[in-house]
């Protein structure tokens, strides 16, 4: 089939000159990791794993402001280091693929505890030919408490998972010592988050707020960006429904 004008290159196209808007990098290796992203999302037919319908709305809101993630990849890979990234409630693979977008060289895992959500990352990853990808079925609460994924990654990224003191009690256990916790959020939650810098029953202090405004109108976005320096306090993570219901932020 012609991909001129399809969603293929239509998405790529907006997805480029989002990241110009916005002054993030566009290299072809990104780009060539979100046209075969569209090309095998415009052809599933499994179940639906992205929450938008218009093009642009996929283009931006999805895939342009996960590579907002590039802000703060230098301060996760000290020297040169290798990145081992995990992405809770991945879905549809962003924003984690950004990181294996932007770092080829890094480890990444996508963790969703929906199989029609692992079923497409998988066919993707496979048709894709990505390497240092795996993709686990399981729930973020749980799958911490393997040893081959607590306090393993040094980059932990979460977005629209949950609520983000939620999501930050889930992203905590599996961070290494000196790792980073990456949390999307909306400006509501900026001054709730930049109120408590210090999160000691996680082990967790706040290192920065990257405040950014996505292209066309579509909102304002902040990276609330963690570093693990300490142990998590006893009886943390809590049970999923302490967490709801007295959540640390």
């Amino acid at each position: 089939m012609n991909e001129a004008g399809s969603l293929v290159e239509r998405g790529t196209e907006a997805v480029a000159e989002a990241l110009g808007e916005m002054g993030l990098p566009c290299g072809e290796d990104a780009l060539r990791v979100v046209r075969g992203w569209f090309r095998f999302y415009e052809k599933w037919a499994g179940r639906r794993v992205v929450g938008f319908d218009d093009v642009l709305d996929i283009a931006v809101k999805l895939i342009a402001d996960s590579f907002a993630v590039e802000k703060v990849l230098s301060c996760v890979s000290r020297h040169g280091e290798m990145i081992s990234a995990i992405d809770l409630g991945s879905g549809n693979g962003w924003p984690g693929l950004a990181v294996k977008a932007l770092v080829p060289d890094s480890g990444l895992t996508l963790l969703d505890s929906r199989l029609g959500a692992c079923r497409f990352l998988e066919a993707y990853i496979r048709e894709a030919g990505i390497r240092g990808v795996a993709v686990i079925a399981g729930r973020a609460e749980a799958a911490w408490r393997k040893p081959e994924h607590a306090g393993r990654y040094s980059l932990v990224t979460s977005r629209a998972m949950a609520r983000p003191g939620v999501a930050l009690e889930l992203s905590a256990p599996y961070c290494a010592p000196r790792g980073k916790v990456v949390l999307w959020l909306g400006p509501e939650y900026e001054a709730r988050a930049g109120e408590k810098t210090e999160v000691p029953e996680l082990g967790l202090r706040l290192e920065g707020l990257e405040r950014y405004t996505l292209p066309y109108d579509l909102g304002r976005r902040i990276l609330a960006v963690y570093v693990r320096e300490g142990d998590m306090g006893k009886g943390y993570p809590r049970s999923i429904s302490s967490m709801r219901a007295k959540p640390v932020l």
